[in-house]
């Protein structure tokens, strides 16, 4: 019989790498965000135009447009056939080096198919590839990427090899475990369990012998068999019980080997991680001797040295660190508790900080523990403690400045030459380029949030990230029809990072090609965004408070990077925009000294200088607005007095609430924005109750409304509210909190499951 489902232990859990299982197969229709088990990429694009969908309908395809950029599929089965469709985008013939790579191990690769120049066309072409039986990774690389060129990748799929003799595979607890991996069980002392192993023959004629069944390990001694077949028939299975008995707590591992008659696995091999009593054995000394691999604005990543521990939880904070991991407790990537955020948990000795920002102190506490899951024991009496400062900038090129002086009546000219040109990434890019990198953020549950700018809007996806089924947009801060250039996307201006920003789609639309602007009576509004007409009548759209001052320096950014001084396209505010009101200089000049550059906006400017090796000069000297007059881009001599004072007392970590460390102890984990400090909002999602609690405001109302913007609930308050959410139907809503003391409600997006 085949085992769906084995009866075993309360206490028993298999633990292995996500795999997928053959056949496996995707189609891209719902693009590389929802890839299947075992599958990865490192690419978030995909074309809206492929292969014919089931429904006879065209459906996705995927795309490699970068070198290095591949899809990937792990498996634990023999692999059959490989199929997949490939063709060429951007030019007749393909360019550049595609490679189809196996790997019995995932790090050494054998070359299943070499495309090269011309080897295959723009139209779809299908291959199939016959890989090593022992092979256990399939990639499809895009090696060597030629300007132009892309790789469109449709309809992968991987048979599962169809075995004529004897083929043994074991599975646990409905669950396949292939050899080499492990499986983790408990029992109290004195109390036996049994351990059932399903043995399959995967074979279609020939028959599985089964010989000696033997244990090795320190604890081998906890162990018996006690049933086995000794022979299984083709396309059959059956059960070999183990007996544990543990004779002391704590680990209690060995080896099982099982002698069989198939070729390639014999002896099968499982690690048998049996516990006496209920959780592992604490591990004998902490971690040491914390060092930074990357120590930069915008990325953190660091090293210990291991001890006897099987795996290590890592958090850090802005604050030190006083939360202590609890035996008996699993934690995960992105969760918050005690006041800190986990940034690694499990096997390693790497971690990373994926909310590094410029001057900023960053906390941690590692700490060695054994077990997994309701498993887990932690050392917690002598963790490793340690903190890290970050740069105030890790700038490319430390002399990039050198010769410009705000001082000289060249200085416009000067800014002109040394920010631009500079390298061109594309607009397409921005999100493979942005995202991972540097925007997105650890949560739970193998997610990432990133930020919607305008609205303050926190969007979870799972991994990797994309623009339309996160419902967001690349948002050009000048916009693209202001541009003299308008209409042409293949400019430098089109394309430059320093002023798109990742926003909501309703935000987009909203903000149109409208200046920036204070809204005095609002038309529309999504959040913390709103457009609607200012003092003057003219229509305007104001973004969230954070974002203002950075919209400011981008719009100045470009402005300076583009305007030629020699007499051709003007970048002046008085030329900008013919079809509607000008963007008023003013409201820029304000924003920009009322949000003053943060710690987390200096630590993008680095990171852009990475890609495009230039930098906003605002960002890295606020006071030198104060020089030009941007209605006509010309030198200002005589600076106001006001602007100067407003501005020079500028740097890096004065304001990081645009992307606060998460460390909140929400389901989630994630903060929405600064009011956060003054708000506490969990469990998010929630499904019985919802807390809303306040340190600051004594009274205060709350709303929940639907994204039709209907009322579905709403209530009054004093310092905290214990909600019920029960009666209310699953969706995505909006919370607005109002306090009494503070003029601006408080908006977050809320999710009921």
């Amino acid at each position: 019989m085949k085992y769906a489902s084995l009866l075993l232990a309360l206490l028993a859990s298999l633990y292995a790498a996500a795999q997928a299982t053959l056949p496996t197969d995707f189609d891209f229709a719902t693009t590389p965000s929802t890839l299947p088990t075992g599958w990865s990429t490192n690419t978030t694009s995909s074309y809206s135009s492929g292969l014919l969908d089931n429904n006879g309908t065209t459906s996705r395809a995927g795309k490699l447009q970068s070198t290095g950029h591949f899809v990937m599929i792990e498996f634990f089965d023999d692999p059959g056939s490989v199929v997949y469709n490939i063709r060429s985008y951007g030019t007749n013939t393909f360019m550049g080096t595609f490679i189809v790579e196996e790997s019995v191990n995932g790090t050494n690769w054998s070359t299943l198919h070499n495309f090269g120049n011309g080897d295959f066309n723009d139209s779809w072409t299908t291959f199939t590839e016959t890989p090593n039986p022992a092979s256990r990774f399939i990639r499809f690389n895009l090696s060597n990427k030629v300007s132009g060129t892309n790789v469109g990748l449709d309809d992968v799929s991987i048979s599962a090899f169809t075995p004529m003799n004897e083929e043994i595979n074991v599975v646990y607890n409905g669950a396949n475990a292939p050899s080499g991996t492990a499986i983790q069980f408990a029992s109290s002392v004195g109390t036996t369990l049994d351990v059932k192993l399903g043995v399959e023959n995967l074979g279609t004629s020939g028959t599985l012998q089964i010989g000696a069944i033997t244990f090795s390990g320190n604890a081998a001694g906890d162990y018996s068999v006690a049933s086995a077949p000794s022979s299984i028939g083709p396309s059959s299975s059956d059960t070999v019980v183990v007996t544990f008995d543990p004779s002391a707590t704590g680990n209690r591992y060995a080896t099982i080997n099982i002698t069989n008659s198939d070729a390639n696995e014999d002896p099968y091999i499982l690690n048998l991680e049996g516990i006496g009593g209920s959780t592992s054995s604490e591990p004998s000394a902490s971690p040491s001797s914390l060092s930074w691999i990357h120590q930069k604005t915008y990325r953190l990543t660091g090293s210990f040295s291991t001890s006897d521990a099987e795996n290590y939880l890592v958090l850090f904070s802005k604050s030190p660190i006083t939360a202590v991991p609890q035996d008996g407790t699993g934690y995960e990537l992105g969760q918050g508790f005690g006041g800190a955020k986990v940034a690694h948990a499990g096997p390693g000795s790497q971690f990373e900080i994926r909310e590094s920002v410029a001057d900023e102190v960053f906390h941690i506490r590692v700490f060695g523990y054994n077990g997994t899951g309701q498993f887990a024991n932690y050392r917690t009496g002598d963790p490793l403690i340690d903190s890290v400062q970050t740069p105030e900038a890790t700038m490319e090129n430390s002399n990039y400045y050198q010769g410009v002086d705000p001082l000289q009546s060249t200085f416009v000219q000067d800014l002109h030459g040394t920010i631009n040109p500079h390298s061109v990434r594309f607009y397409s890019n921005y999100g493979p380029d942005m995202v991972p990198k540097f925007l997105a953020r650890d949560t739970t549950n193998g997610q990432k949030v990133i930020t919607g700018v305008y609205s303050s809007e926190q969007v979870v996806y799972d991994p990797p990230f994309g623009w339309p089924e996160t419902g967001m947009n690349r948002e050009h801060t000048l916009p693209a029809s202001w541009m003299p250039s308008a209409g042409n996307q293949g400019t430098p201006e089109y394309q430059d990072f320093h002023h798109l920003f990742p926003t909501i789609s309703t935000t987009n639309s909203q903000r149109s090609n409208h200046p920036l602007g204070e809204v005095v009576n609002v038309t529309n509004s999504y959040m913390e965004g709103k457009v609607g007409t200012d003092a003057n009548g003219n229509t305007v759209y104001e973004p969230w408070d954070a974002q203002k001052g950075d919209a400011a320096r981008a719009i100045m950014y470009m402005q300076t990077a583009y305007h030629n001084a020699g007499g051709g396209s003007s970048w002046g505010l008085n030329s900008l925009n013919s079809n509607g009101p000008n963007q008023d200089v003013d409201v820029l000049l304000q924003w920009h000294y009322n949000d003053l550059p943060s710690a987390f906006e200096h630590a993008r400017n680095d990171f852009i200088d990475s890609l495009q090796k230039n930098r906003n000069p605002f960002v890295d000297s606020a006071h030198w607005v104060c020089y030009i007059d941007f209605e006509t881009m010309s030198y200002k001599s005589s600076p106001d007095s006001a602007c100067l004072a407003a501005t020079m007392m500028t740097g890096p970590g004065q304001d990081t609430t645009i992307v606060p460390t998460d460390t909140t102890d929400s389901t989630i984990g994630i903060y929405t924005h600064s009011d956060t400090r003054d708000w506490r909002v969990f469990p998010n999602p929630a499904s019985e109750l919802l807390h809303i609690q306040s340190d600051v405001f004594q009274e205060f109302d709350y709303e929940i409304i639907s994204m039709e913007g209907k009322s579905v609930k709403l209530g009054t308050s004093r310092a905290s509210e214990q909600l019920s959410v029960a009666d209310i139907e699953p969706g995505i809503y909006i919370l607005r909190i109002s306090a009494v003391a503070k003029a601006e409600p408080h908006f977050l997006r809320l999710v009921i499951q």
